[in-house]
């Protein structure tokens, strides 16, 4: 009885070590710890020449369940110098999510898209669900996404942040 005692105790401690991150935030904590829905207001300019911009505001919102489902919307709202709180259009992936230590990964199966003027109607398109990873933190109810954009140059590291909805 001895014996079987102390090998059980040794994998529960290897096991519970295992699960540590650098940070000593546990694995499931931190999985858990991106669960609900992330937003960033941006003002974004439209026009062909700086003298002609307008500008409108777009909301980017990351839901997380805890099922493991995940959206991503984003919303146009009208100009600010005509009807600025207007949703103009609006696109919405849906997909899956997983955290695997300090990363997340994504999978988008669908998105549905609509614009006032250009496309009324919302249309759904399925998309092929391919994986895509970004590291992130969580701070001060910040969450911080780091991945790689590609301009028309070369890739560049690039991070956006979102706040915590209540």
């Amino acid at each position: 009885m001895k014996n079987s005692f102390l090998p059980s105790l040794f994998f529960v401690l290897i096991l519970s070590i295992s699960c540590e991150k650098e940070d000593g935030i546990n694995a499931e904590l931190r999985g858990s710890s991106i669960i609900g829905t992330w937003n960033r207001f941006d003002e974004i300019p439209s026009g062909g020449i700086r003298e002609e911009y307008r500008y409108f505001d777009e909301e980017t919102l990351h839901t997380f369940e805890l099922d493991g489902t995940y959206t991503y919307k984003v919303n146009y709202y009208g100009f600010k110098d005509e009807n600025p709180n207007e949703l103009m259009g609006q696109s919405e992936n849906k997909g899956t999510f997983e955290v695997n230590n300090d990363s997340v990964f994504i999978r988008v199966f669908e998105n549905t898209s609509w614009e006032k003027g250009f496309k009324p109607k919302p249309e759904t398109i399925l998309l092929n669900g391919e994986a895509y990873g970004n590291r992130f933190t969580i701070k001060n109810e910040t969450l911080t996404l780091y991945y790689i954009s590609y301009p028309a140059d070369a890739p560049v590291q690039t991070q956006m942040s979102f706040k915590r909805l209540e």
